[in-house]
């Protein structure tokens, strides 16, 4: 059971830094070295995305929820679809909810 919780913790990173590069190389550069100094990334093994979220919005604003969603993108590609939410979930409570039933998939 813990294998899955590194394994999506894991793909949870890639699909952030995929979002992050998306931006280009300056943007992907500043949001990483922001969310370093703020100790978000400092444990490769767990990301707190709740914490990651919050650092992206005083960091970009409202340009937070389109890396969000852009992260949400890149998870679906990896399999994390399917699962029932409510019409109106954000990007941010959809990864939340996934990454919680990764842990026991």
């Amino acid at each position: 059971m813990m294998q899955h919780s590194v394994d999506n913790v894991a793909i949870l990173r890639q699909a952030i830094d995929s979002a992050i590069e998306s931006l280009g190389g300056p943007i992907h550069k500043t949001i990483t070295w922001y969310m370093n100094s703020k100790g978000v990334f400092s444990d490769s093994k767990k990301i707190d995305i709740d914490s990651f979220y919050s650092n992206l919005k005083e960091l970009v604003g409202p340009g937070a929820d389109l890396i969000m969603e852009e992260t949400w993108q890149h998870l679906q590609k990896q399999g994390f679809a399917g699962h029932n939410f409510e019409p109106r979930s954000s990007p941010l409570e959809k990864i939340q909810k996934v990454m919680k039933i990764g842990e026991s998939a």
